[in-house]
């Protein structure tokens, strides 16, 4: 834990988001969906680990938290745990907001990273409650260039808007694609059985992948000195 005797003036990334259309579940999805979020905690983990201190914790309901530090990744990994919750759950439709605040924190407890404090964890909340026609958006907090900071947010909302078209297929080809593997490997990792390698490729292609790409690096860039 972080202690809070000293703020950390560090940059870091506090995600927030919460499950859309989680209402709509019956009781056994509910309690998939429980599983699946537990599941995606030791994913994120597991794939970024020097990332991602800490767990996925529960925020305010059918909500969640998630501490990166450093901050660069925040939009990758964004997009892997929003792919994976949409390919989980294809038939009920579910998706994720998520409200990205890069800053400082004060201290972040290791069991329990929603009772975080810090201008990060504030304002990664005050954007999640603004979310209203987007899914995704992000704010520089201590950043003085207020040109760079319209730029990030106008970027994922951009971003947003191709990536609330996908189909569940398009997330797990996109969400496989996160680990690096090549089009035959997600083929044989694909979920419901093997599919071909011509198949992944046109997933990945109308899903706009080479450009998220693209645009994924140029976070890491801004995140990376957000000043």
């Amino acid at each position: 834990m972080t202690k809070p005797n000293k703020p950390d003036e560090k940059m870091h990334a506090v995600l927030t988001g919460d499950i859309v259309n989680s209402s709509s579940l019956s009781s056994d999805r509910r309690y998939y969906l429980y599983e699946t979020m537990q599941n995606l905690s030791i994913a994120v983990k597991q794939k970024y680990p020097l990332d991602v201190p800490h767990g996925l914790a529960k925020y305010r309901g059918d909500g969640w938290q998630l501490l990166v530090s450093p901050p660069r990744n925040a939009f990758e990994i964004s997009l892997f745990m929003r792919t994976f919750i949409r390919f989980h759950f294809e038939k009920e439709k579910l998706d994720t907001r998520i409200a990205i605040a890069i800053g400082s924190i004060d201290f972040a407890p290791d069991d329990n990273v929603s009772e975080g404090y810090g201008i990060a964890f504030s304002e990664s909340g005050k954007l999640l409650d603004a979310l209203k026609e987007y899914r995704m958006a992000v704010t520089l907090t201590q950043n003085t260039n207020q040109n760079l900071s319209k730029f990030a947010n106008t970027l994922i909302r951009a971003s947003d808007a191709l990536i609330s078209a996908w189909t569940p297929a398009q997330c797990q080809a996109v969400h496989l694609a996160l680990y690096g593997l090549t089009q035959s490997g997600i083929g044989k990792r694909w979920k419901s059985g093997a599919i071909a390698q011509a198949s992944v490729a046109n997933h990945l292609k109308s899903a706009n992948w080479e450009l998220i790409k693209e645009i994924s690096s140029l976070y890491a860039d801004i995140f990376s000195s957000p000043s």
